[in-house]
């Protein structure tokens, strides 16, 4: 997954992300816990990736997100 995908599924949760980059801290984009549930659930189900709540709530920023869901995402 891009960074860019990665913006457009926060998007689609709700997330302003106008103006994030992959520096931009978790928190600071208003990823939540709750958010972070939905999310690890999307990529789940609608994309069959599948990535632990924990890894996502210890992630710092958006660009950790990413590299967190690309590394979930390669063929095995």
């Amino acid at each position: 997954m891009t960074f860019e995908e990665l913006t457009l599924l926060l998007a689609e949760l709700g997330l302003d992300t106008a103006g994030s980059t992959a520096e931009t801290g978790r928190e600071e984009a208003g990823l939540d816990s709750l958010l972070l549930t939905e999310l690890a659930l999307v990529l789940r189900k609608e994309r069959g990736v599948s990535v632990e709540e924990e890894e996502l709530y210890a992630a710092v920023t958006l660009g950790d997100i990413e590299r967190l869901v690309a590394r979930a995402s390669e063929p095995v």
